[in-house]
This record gives structure tokens, C-alpha cells and sequence, in this order.
């Protein structure tokens, strides 16, 4: 494996006890799903009101910029394989990626979003990173918790846009081992 190959991440990661898939096509109703949930457009840059069709494109783009090295975005699945939610890891080749995530809030409380921020941070620790980002933005609580359980530390505040208004955005980061 070249150290290109080995800064890419894999198509799926083991997140115990659920699993992260590379997102396809196919999983277009959980898109549909997330844009619908009106949290996840308060708190993200998720688009609200997906359709079938926009969906399938938006998840077409994805695996494009998955190809070309820019970012992964898998769907988070239980042991039964339902589809949680989507997460990622974007900021690739940088020296210091960011995770995102979204959850579905029928599967919210059962530990997922951490173990996946968990599994996005231990595969960039084997790619060879030093660090990992993550940013929330001021007031999302429930994001902010899963980053501070996930061994993330605040690292300051900026500002910006999110769907034509001012946020604040804290960024968050934690060394991928704790000798890093």
C-alpha cells in the first residue's frame, strides 16, 4: 500500500458494535430521512427537504469526491443493518482531517454517533495523522457531548454562515493516541 492508498479511507470500518458503510446510491431514503429531521438542518449544513432524485445525486457527488481522495461519508448501521445516520471524514489529504455526522433521532442515545467518531479517529491514527477536528455549531449541545466523549477538546470559535445566518462554530480536536 502506498502512503496515498494508505491516507484513504477504507470502504467500511468496524465501529462496534455497529459498523460504518461507504455511502452509495442506494442509500438514498436515509438522505431523504435526514433532510427531513429538522435538528439535523438546524445544526448542520445538511440540505433540508431532499427528494428521491436530489438525494441520489447528492450521494453520487459524494462517492465522486470519495474517488478522487477528498472525503469518505459512510451510513452508520447497526447489527441489523439499519441505517442510523451518515458520518464522514473530510479535510483529506490535510494534516488534520474533520469529522462530521448526522443522526436519525430514532437511533440517537444508543452510543453510535461516538463510536463512529471513535472508528473515523483510530483510521486516521493508522493513516498516519496526528490529529482530528471536529466542529459544532454554539448551542448544539447534543453534538458537543458526543465530541467531548469522543476525547475531543474545544480549541477555540469563528464565525460563520449557516443557511444565510451568523453562526458561531467550535472547533474541536483531540490527538489520535494519547502520545501524539
Amino acid at each position: 500500500m502506498t502512503g496515498a492508498d494508505r491516507r484513504r479511507p477504507p470502504a467500511a470500518l468496524a465501529a462496534p458494535p455497529f459498523a460504518l458503510t461507504a455511502v452509495t446510491e442506494e442509500d438514498w431514503p436515509v438522505e431523504v430521512a435526514l433532510s427531513a429531521t429538522p435538528d439535523v438542518a438546524a445544526w448542520t449544513y445538511y440540505p433540508a427537504g431532499l427528494d428521491e432524485a436530489a438525494a441520489r445525486a447528492r450521494l453520487l457527488r459524494q462517492q465522486a469526491r470519495a474517488a478522487e481522495g477528498l472525503v469518505q461519508r459512510y451510513v452508520v448501521r447497526d447489527g441489523a443493518g439499519t441505517a442510523l445516520g451518515t458520518c464522514g471524514i473530510t479535510g483529506l489529504p490535510a494534516d488534520e482531517p474533520e469529522v462530521f455526522y448526522a443522526l436519525l433521532p430514532a437511533a440517537r442515545g444508543r452510543g453510535a454517533v461516538t463510536a463512529a467518531v471513535l472508528a473515523l479517529v483510530a483510521w486516521a491514527e493508522g493513516a498516519g495523522y496526528g490529529s482530528v477536528a471536529l466542529m459544532t455549531v454554539e448551542g448544539n449541545a447534543a453534538s458537543e457531548r458526543v465530541a467531548q466523549r469522543a476525547g475531543f477538546t474545544e480549541r477555540g470559535t469563528s464565525t460563520g454562515e449557516q443557511r444565510g445566518r451568523q453562526v458561531v462554530l467550535r472547533r474541536w480536536a483531540r490527538p489520535t493516541s494519547p502520545a501524539s
